[in-house]
């Protein structure tokens, strides 16, 4: 417990989940006075478990940038095994989407596997937990079982008061707390009705049982691929909606047998009704026998959860003293597992922002304006990669020219933030990266499609809302799409096979993608395009320096 007489912090943070633990870990590693308060207690249950190239990269950053090796387990399935615990993470090589049309028998032929270097499933109640001693141990202080029942911001400073009349104090509140946000309620943050155009909901539980989907399969159409379906993260899509399957089971030295499963539904297609979530399930489940028999073995061990619409935002997520991290300030859908991935984008310069407020006592929210800014730019371009997604799964082309779109954008996203900082990372370079905050560095961290066009995402964006408005067919919005991917110009020849319609698959650890990534590589220093150069060009000395490094770890 904390003592009467040391009651006043830096900064405190509402929720001690990953995005609070990890930002209290970074303050509090750099001498901030940090005090976590949470109403529950770990370990618990949580959802948010699915890592990405785009995870990885961010967590990677900030593990270097502050000095924290344990941030770097997180995003290694081989460190979390050997620093944490092998039960606590599943194995991810691929994102595999299998396409499922109601009364039809589901065909290989209609579904993607992307493969990815070796990542993880986070088993999130074993990660949080152990992140949040993390922070402790690093001298950030946690009150758990704690209810807040008012806070206090003025110009002097921030007061939260607890259950029992316990009051703390600090010079910043950063909130954590996600969906029910104590900041959004006090100071009605929310917006109403929310912009966003994506409207789904989800119900979701972890189970055990569950089959693996390559047993699932028709024999005729096994090993056509390398990759193996169950250790990736599973969607089955359909006509207004998607569901996961996310296995933490799905490696030799797990002992965990759950599996995570979520079906999130358009409300369009499917309204909310008042029957049970495990009935909901159940009759989904009759829909769509080629789904159904992964489940045949499959018993929920905890309560389903069924949510109302998922969607919501702020008109601000920053004032006075005060910052809304991403899941307390809006969120979107689970598709792309992009929650995790935008809070830990935010917090690469928020760190830093805050320590900086700190040293020169100033906290208004215009130190704050421009990663603000960032913030809702992320959610908006979640907001129009999901909500074109759930549009396009009406029909497989359609769905398969958009998860092209969503692929260039992954890749240039991944070498805009990060291809300097991931070679001086490979280079053995951290103590330069811990040197440099690169807080004004913002347009780095922004989604984009740089050297595609300016229009690019937003003329694709425009096609398949047009689709939505029953404005123009599946078919044409499909061609229309892979001709703007085949106007592209800018990178070699059919990069990543992005221009053929008969490639499904990419694996982007396989040495053929290396050998792409090296033609991009030699693009970037011979283009003569300004933007080229502002964004993606490198020092060749770190490139040697990373390959050497990587030859000698394989």
């Amino acid at each position: 417990m904390i003592s009467d007489n040391n009651k006043q912090f830096d900064v405190i943070i509402l929720g001690s989940g990953l995005s609070g633990s990890v930002l209290a870990t970074i303050l509090a590693k750099h001498n901030i006075r940090v005090l976590m308060i949470d109403k529950q207690a770990h370990p618990r249950f949580a959802v948010g478990e699915a890592m990405t190239p785009d995870t990885d990269l961010m967590m990677s950053i900030l593990s270097h940038q502050y000095s924290i090796p344990e941030l770097a387990y997180l995003c290694s399935f081989d460190n979390i095994c050997e620093h944490i615990s092998p039960s606590a993470c599943g194995l991810k090589r691929s994102f595999n989407f299998v396409y499922h049309e109601e009364g039809k028998e589901q065909t290989l032929q209609k579904a993607n596997q992307i493969g990815v270097t070796r990542s993880s499933h986070l088993f999130r109640q074993d990660i949080d937990h152990y992140m949040a001693k993390v922070a402790v141990n690093y001298g950030a202080k946690l009150l758990e079982n704690t209810k807040v029942i008012n806070i206090n911001i003025d110009k002097k400073g921030v007061e939260i008061e607890t259950e029992g009349n316990n009051k703390y104090t600090a010079d910043y509140l950063v909130d954590g707390s996600g969906y029910n946000s104590l900041l959004s309620q006090k100071f009605d943050l929310r917006e109403k009705p929310t912009r966003l155009k994506t409207h789904s909901r989800s119900i979701f539980t972890h189970m055990t049982g569950v089959k693996k989907y390559d047993d699932c399969i028709q024999s005729t159409e096994k090993n056509k691929y390398e990759l193996l379906w169950y250790q990736g993260t599973l969607h089955h899509i359909f006509h207004g909606g998607w569901m996961w399957v996310i296995p933490f089971n799905n490696h030799e030295k797990s002992n965990n047998p759950i599996c995570s499963i979520g079906l999130n539904l358009n409300t369009k297609y499917f309204p909310k009704t008042d029957i049970s979530p495990e009935e909901e399930f159940k009759n989904f489940l009759t829909r769509f026998p080629d789904i159904a028999i992964q489940f045949e073995d499959a018993t929920p061990v905890r309560k389903w959860v069924s949510t109302d619409r998922l969607q919501y935002s702020s008109h601000t997520c920053v004032g006075e003293r005060f910052y809304l991290l991403p899941h307390a300030a809006g969120f979107i859908d689970a598709l792309y597992s992009f929650g995790l991935v935008n809070t830990f984008t935010i917090m690469i310069p928020l760190a830093s922002r805050i320590m900086k407020a700190i040293v020169e006592n100033d906290f208004s929210k215009e130190k704050f304006a421009d990663i603000e800014s960032l913030q809702q730019k992320l959610l908006d371009y979640n907001d129009d990669l999901v909500n074109c997604s759930y549009i396009s799964f009406g029909d497989f082309n359609l769905w398969d020219a958009w998860r092209r779109v969503w692929s260039i954008g992954t890749f240039m996203r991944q070498m805009k933030a990060g291809l300097r900082k991931k070679l001086k990372i490979a280079a053995g370079k951290g103590e330069e990266l811990s040197q440099n905050r690169d807080e004004d560095s913002l347009d780095s961290l922004t989604p984009s499609y740089e050297g595609l066009g300016d229009n690019f995402f937003k003329e694709a964006t425009a096609i398949f809302e047009k689709v939505g408005e029953g404005l123009i067919s599946p078919d044409d919005a499909s061609s229309k799409i892979m001709s703007l991917i085949s106007s592209i110009d800018f990178l070699p020849e059919n990069f990543l096979n992005m221009k053929d319609t008969s490639q499904k698959n990419l694996d982007l650890a396989s040495h053929s993608f290396f050998s792409e990534y090296l033609r991009f590589m030699s693009w970037v220093k011979t283009s003569e395009k300004p933007e080229v150069k502002k964004y993606f060009d490198y020092d060749q000395e770190d490139l040697i320096s990373a390959s050497v490094s990587m030859s000698a770890h394989n």
